[in-house]
């Protein structure tokens, strides 16, 4: 009754304040109590539902083209058993280097050097490097490299240079430099040692 006519001194503007007031804090109760942690739950739910949706996308995506990766997987497998043939093992190499110095003398190169260099071991493979010297004329040297490139084995011709051109029995005669690199497969033994260095 007291706060009654407590009350009724006040003017109607301070009536309109003091419920203002009321509403503001109820208001502000209300937000920091159920609103704002709600938000917060629904911020977070979006974030976690956004990434679930984006794996089942990938999923899908994985799903849908399990074929085509199957086909890729197989594709490669293939290349790599192809490359697997055309590397000579070590026991294949001297039989390799005399078809290519074969090659060129049934071509008419005359061979001034024809050196094998160290292996250059590389991470599972080996470079099999030779040096050559050639006599012979450009269309001979030309047909030498071309038959070597036809070759069921991978050979490849480095750092060519022609010089010295000479006439000779009516031919012009070039003296070329060149390595032939071929490679081959490193052994489990070979492979490691130089795996063993690595890690430490």
């Amino acid at each position: 009754m007291d706060f009654l006519e407590q009350l009724s001194k006040y003017s109607s503007t301070q009536k309109f304040a003091g419920a203002m007031l009321i509403y503001a804090l109820i208001a502000a109760v209300f937000w920091f109590v159920l609103v704002s942690p709600a938000k917060e739950e629904i911020v977070t739910a979006q974030g976690r539902n956004s990434n679930l949706v984006s794996e089942r996308d990938e999923n899908r995506d994985i799903a849908e083209n399990r074929d085509r990766w199957e086909r890729r997987v197989e594709q490669l497998n293939d290349e790599l058993a192809k490359a697997i043939k055309e590397l000579p093992n070590e026991r294949e190499i001297p039989e390799l280097l005399r078809r290519i110095s074969s090659i060129g003398k049934k071509i008419g190169l005359e061979f001034l050097l024809f050196q094998p260099l160290p292996e250059v071991p590389r991470e599972f493979y080996a470079d099999v490097p030779v040096k050559l010297k050639i006599e012979g004329s450009f269309h001979e040297v030309a047909t030498f490299f071309d038959r070597i490139g036809k070759l069921n084995r991978i050979v490849n011709i480095r750092d060519i240079s022609m010089a010295s051109p000479l006439e000779r029995s009516g031919k012009i005669v070039l003296t070329t430099d060149g390595t032939a690199v071929t490679y081959r497969f490193l052994s489990d033994d070979e492979r490691s040692p130089r795996s063993a260095r690595g890690r430490k």
